[in-house]
């Protein structure tokens, strides 16, 4: 089993895994509200030989993870669902938002909008861990958020906001705590 617990969010992330089978898990979330712990989310999962979801053999569909929807997920829900269970490294989380993302776009290179979850989850090398929608009354901050956890420091965590746009779901914030 494992468990994080995110002090600054209020959220309990936790994960059983099959004896003998780590592909295998049983994952749940659960957020503090009125002084009580309730669940916000469970769900299980196999899972995929690679970190991004994706099945790589010939022949088979080569579509991302948020495409082919592996983790069954309800793309309008504000629940807090969880994902893969793989977590990059708080270092590569923190290169992700600092040096490939915010660098870049401050130097005129890159729009936030040149990016889709797919690109973001590949550049991290693992699927997020947890996803919901987000519907503040501010258009700018409505949308899908994908949030990874580092693996080897729980309170570190990288989100992407993605807004909807002529069908296609771009990157329009990204947030990182550290």
């Amino acid at each position: 089993m494992e468990s994080l617990f995110f002090l600054h969010l209020q959220i309990r992330y936790t994960t059983w895994y099959a004896e003998g089978n780590d592909n295998v898990s049983f994952a749940i979330v659960l957020s503090e509200r009125g002084g009580v712990w309730k669940l916000d989310a469970a769900t299980q999962s196999t899972l995929e030989d690679d970190e991004t979801g994706k099945d790589n053999e010939a022949g088979k569909d080569n579509d991302s993870a948020a495409e082919k929807n592996t983790y069954n997920l309800d793309y309008e829900s504000t629940e807090m669902q969880p994902m893969s269970d793989k977590k990059a490294s708080a270092e590569t989380l923190r290169e992700t938002a600092v040096e490939w993302l915010e660098e870049r776009i401050n130097r005129g290179e890159i729009e936030y909008a040149d990016y889709t979850y797919e690109d973001v989850a590949e550049h991290i090398g693992v699927d997020a861990s947890i996803y919901y929608y987000s519907d503040h009354e501010v258009e700018r901050w409505s949308g899908r958020v994908y949030a990874w956890y580092a693996e080897d420091d729980n309170t570190v965590f990288f989100s992407i906001l993605l807004t909807e746009s002529d069908g296609d779901w771009k990157l329009a914030e990204s947030t990182f705590f550290d």
